[in-house]
Formats: structure tokens, sequence, C-alpha cells
């Protein structure tokens, strides 16, 4: 029995997770290929694929992994730009019992290195070269080399191929039970070490039948999808909804605002989710374009703190789109899935929507808080996690009755809508004094000279720690430190707030899923810092 198993048997012994029945997605898409076997799953811009030809290039995949000695419950792991490729890698991974993990392409020796030991890969797929960066040189030079590794789009000379492994002849599916691993997806590591995140095929399943239901998805919608396939923001909407909700899948090699609004409008997609930066983008270039998008008609903005004034912006912007924020984590995806139309979403722009898990908010001594106030969110439902590959990381991980602790706060709101009001341990403590750094971020956005803001804590002698803004200004425009106090004070925020220094930038550092990264400001502001004194 492989390390893997004995977590998941670990776990099941444990029942911390709740007992979800649902489908996995091989078995839908043995099913729905006989349903309808010329209807599009995916497109990007090498190709277009229709269900039959994805379950026959995904059976001749795991068939040619087979002879390979790539047996199920065997760890299959992809570190792919979005292309159609990744798709068809995870549904042979459906089919033939592989546990998937997805790699950003950001990765380097250290992440890989770290994940590669966890896991224990035993096929990788990789580019040959992506953006000018060359990966089979990266992944030889690892010490932790999975024994199968196959280029993706690679030239005669770049050894075992996908394309190669396609030449097999399609092998009998060998599907596996829907409480089994299916995906192993790591944190983007921004704090400390990435965190393996276990996903079973009911877990995944739960979570797109309930929120492709709430955002009523269907045949007619088609996603578009930006967001890295290598984290779970880009994943599902590419791997999943297509095959169960029966929409179609248009893949995007990275993010252009004024390419997306072209592609947009001439694909007619009707579905975008993406964070903060994704939102403030299109809506610029829509601008620009002069375009208002009418295929649109739902964006789902999370993954970071997104200003409710960006919300009615865009809501004014495209007419006919549904804006809303949107709630959750690797851990439990989509806690609050948004808002059900347009008239909530003008109301509850401050809010991240409605909750539609079991949730609790808790006092620092785990009971629950009166009515509206604020605390820890805990949660529970059919898309939580199994667990944490590493036993480790489960530690002050869930409440004793199977709550996940999702390391924000927030209050509940007509006992129905969320609203976070900040990070459990995002918290700067000033003079004793806990500063919420989520609170002033919507604070300053409020400002018509800001575009994006961003607010850390800086160690301090005297007082502890003290509040330090960054903030990206709007084109053309003035944001200094004597405006900064005039607008808080106006806004009648209290002084012990204000922050105590504040730094321009021309840009926002972000993660790989397009989270402000603290870490990147936290070190630029030492430099600066140093640069002063």
């Amino acid at each position: 029995m492989s390390v893997l198993d004995e977590r998941l048997v670990a776990l099941k012994s444990a029942r911390r997770h709740i007992e979800v029945e649902g489908s996995s997605l091989g078995a839908v898409a043995l099913e729905r290929v006989l349903e309808d076997p010329d209807r599009i799953v995916v497109a990007d811009v090498e190709r277009v694929l229709t269900r039959a030809e994805m379950v026959d290039t995904a059976r001749r995949l795991g068939g040619a992994l087979l002879s390979r000695g790539v047996a199920p419950g065997s760890v299959v792991a992809f570190q792919l730009p979005n292309w159609w490729e990744a798709c068809v890698i995870n549904l042979a991974a459906a089919l033939f019992g592989f546990r998937l993990v997805p790699l950003l392409t950001i990765y380097r020796a250290a992440e890989l290195g770290t994940i590669f030991r966890a896991c224990g890969v035993d096929a990788l797929f990789i580019p040959e070269s992506h953006r000018g960066f060359d990966f089979p040189p990266l992944v030889a030079s690892l010490p932790e080399r999975p024994p199968h590794v196959f280029t993706v789009r690679g030239s005669a000379s770049a050894g075992d191929t996908f394309e190669d492994l396609l030449l097999h002849e399609p092998a009998e599916a060998r599907l596996s039970a829907s409480d089994d691993v299916k995906m192993i997806l790591f944190t983007s590591g921004s704090t400390g070490r990435p965190k393996g995140v276990m996903h079973s095929h009911a877990t995944i399943d739960a979570l797109i039948r309930r929120t492709g239901e709430f955002w009523r998805i269907g045949e007619r919608d088609r996603l578009f999808i930006p967001s890295p396939i290598g984290h779970i923001g880009g994943s599902i909407y590419a791997f999943e909804f297509p095959w169960i909700t029966g929409c179609v899948a248009h893949l995007v090699d990275g993010w252009d605002p004024d390419e997306a609004v072209e592609l947009i409008d001439r694909h007619g997609a009707t579905f975008m989710a993406g964070a903060t930066p994704f939102l403030a983008g299109l809506v610029a270039a829509a601008e620009r374009a002069d375009s208002r998008l009418p295929s649109l008609r739902r964006f789902i903005c999370g993954g970071a703190s997104v200003p409710p004034e960006l919300v009615h912006r865009a809501l004014a912007r495209f007419p006919f789109t549904t804006v809303s924020r949107a709630y959750g984590s690797t851990e439990v995806p989509l806690v609050c899935p948004g808002v059900r139309d347009r008239g909530e979403a003008e109301e509850r722009a401050d809010t991240d929507g409605e909750c539609t898990a079991e949730l609790k908010i808790l006092s620092d001594d785990d009971r629950p808080v009166a009515g509206g106030a604020s605390g820890e969110i805990v949660v529970r439902a059919p898309q939580m996690l199994l667990g944490y590959l590493d036993p480790a990381d489960d530690e002050d991980g869930f409440t004793e009755d199977g709550f996940f602790r999702m390391g924000d706060l927030g209050r509940l709101i007509d006992a129905r809508f969320l609203q976070i009001t900040g990070r459990k341990k995002d918290i700067i403590i000033r003079k004793g004094e806990n500063i919420s750094p989520l609170e002033i971020e919507n604070a300053l956005a409020r400002h018509p000279g800001v575009r994006q803001s961003a607010v850390i804590g800086m160690p301090d002698v005297d007082r502890g720690e003290i509040v330090v803004a960054f903030v990206l200004p709007t084109d053309g425009g003035h944001f200094g430190f004597s405006d900064m106090t005039a607008h808080l004070e106006r806004l009648g925020l209290a002084r012990q707030k204000f922050p105590e220094r504040l730094h321009v930038v021309p840009a926002m550092p972000t993660t790989a899923v397009g989270k402000v990264d603290k870490k990147q400001l936290k070190s630029l502001a030492i430099d600066m810092e140093g640069a002063a004194a």
C-alpha cells in the first residue's frame, strides 16, 4: 500500500470529512459521450475537441501510460499552460484511476522538488518550452525527477512526447471509486511551504453540481478561462464543468485584457471567473474598446480583496452581466458562489455573496458569536477536502466537530450573505490594538485616484507594528500622503488605522492566481525603508 493510500485509509477512519455521494468524472464522461458524441467540450487556439474526440484521446493516453507501468493509483502531474492537452490528461486520470497533480508553470526547482518528494510523482507532463523558458533541463536537474517525463507540443528531439503516447490503441477504462483521491492541489506557497490539498472524485463532483445549479450553467454557456489550470480556480472550469453541465470551455494561455474583450465578444462567452486584477483589467479594456460585452451574463470575482466600488463599476459597464464577489479556498472551494441576480449584486456588493455551505462564525473560544458579529469563519460542505497530504498540516485546521477553519474573519448579514472582515492571522497589532488591513484597503479603494491598494504591517520598536499602504493609482491620477489622510478623515476612519507610510507603485506584485503578494510587498517596504535611512 502506498503512502497516499495509507493516508486515505486514515482519513476515512477518522471520518472528519463529509461522506459525499457523487460520480467520478470518468463515469460521467463515458455516459455523456453516448448521449451526444459530437458536442464540443473544450477549445483553445490550437484545437477544438468534441466529447468523442476527448474520450478516444484520453483512452489512448491512458493505455499508453498503462503500458509504461503507470498503474491505477499512480500519481500523474502536469505543469502546463492553459492548453487542451491538460484537459485530456485530466480525463485520462479519471478514466484510469490515476491521481492528478496540477502544477503552476511558474514553479521552479524549489517548489517542484518539495511537491515531488511529497507526492511521489510517477509521470509528469511539461512543455518543451513556454514563454522563453525550457522545462526539460529544469526537471532533469532535480534529484526527485519522476521516472516518466513527457513533453507536450515538443519537437522530434524532445524524447518521450505526449503526441507519441496518442499513437497507442485505446484501452478500456478502469474507473476508481468516487471516494478515492482524484486530485492533489498545492496551495500557492506565498507563505511557508505549499500544502497538498486532497480532493476526491465525489468532492469535486459535488462542487460542480452545486455551483453549476446556483449559476444556472448549461449547454448554452461558454466559459472563458484565462485563470491558470494549475490552480483550483482554473482547473475546475476547464476540466469538470463542460462534462457535468454541458457547457464549452474556452482556454486562454495568458491574460491580456484588451484581447479578452475581443475574444469574449467574438466567441459569445457567457461566463468568466477571476481575481480582482482580472475584473479591473476587463472593465478598463471594455471602456477603451467601448464594449458592453453583451454575451457575458456572469462574472465571478474572488481570490483577493474585491472593493465594492469595482463591482459597481463593472455592473455599470456590463449591463447584461451579474458581477459579484465569491468566497472559498482550495480546501473548500466556493463556499459562497456569489449572488442570484443583478439586483442582489448591486445591493450586496460589499459582501462575498450568499453562503451555500454549512457555516459558523466563532469567537476566540470556539463559541458561536451573536448574530451579525464578526468572528472566525469555519465551514463544512460536500466539496470540502478529504484532508491534507501531510497529516501535520491537519493540526489546528479543523474544529472538534469537523468544520474547516478558513483562516478568515467575517460576519453574516441577514443570516445569508457573508462579509469578510479580515484574515485571522493577517492582523496588524499597533499599540496593542488589532487593525484589519482589509478594512483600510476597502477605504482606500473608495478614492477616485486609487485603482488598487494593499496594506501590510511592519515591525516598529515603539508601536509594535506600523501600518504601511501600497497604492496603484488610476491612469493619470495623483494620490499622495496628504490625499490619503484627507480621504480617510472624510470617511471617518479611526485615526489609529491611518497608515504611517504610503508607497505609490506602478504595479502591484501578484501571485500566479492574481492575489496581491504581500510577502513581496513586505520585502519592498524593507528595501524602501533602508534606502530612506
